[in-house]
């Protein structure tokens, strides 16, 4: 009985580890710079998937600049391709991105790689995804998010 107990609580250990082992989010920014998703934490953040082959990725940039220009939510752009440094920073001057770029995410964050782009993400404070938008965004889909989540603050 002792052996098994032994075995049982051994079990428990392994599994409560194994649990706890996943990385936390982070990202590299297109100038190199590392941060993660708790550097954002207690603010809203809107965090958008595009490609430079993507037209309407591009497209909505101006929005997603104008809304990177006010006080709330945090604006983070993903790269979804794998880029050098120069070209994102080319990019982010030609599309003149004012909001952050990531040249990629790593560990556990709270969704997994898009399927289809665009695709812009809303994080609340704790870092929870709250919702999600595939295709092109408008100003009403940013209003709609505005009015739901953060302007309630």
């Amino acid at each position: 009985m002792n052996r098994r107990r032994h075995q049982f609580v051994m079990f428990l250990v392994v599994l409560f580890t194994l649990v706890g082992c996943k990385d936390s989010p982070s990202l590299t920014l297109a100038d190199g710079q590392q941060q993660t998703l708790s550097d954002y934490k207690g603010q809203w953040l809107v965090v958008n998937y595009f490609a430079q082959w993507c037209a309407p990725c591009l497209r909505e940039m101006p929005l997603l600049n104008e809304l990177a220009n006010q006080d709330a939510p945090a604006v983070l752009a993903v790269s979804f391709d794998v880029l050098s440094s120069e070209k994102l920073q080319q990019l982010s001057q030609q599309y003149k991105m004012t909001m952050p770029i990531a040249a990629k995410l790593s560990g556990d964050w709270p969704f997994d790689s898009p399927r289809a782009l665009p695709t812009t993400l809303l994080l609340d404070p704790k870092g929870k995804l709250v919702a999600s938008h595939q295709g092109e965004l408008h100003p009403e889909d940013i209003a709609n998010w505005r009015d739901k989540y953060w302007a309630k603050r």
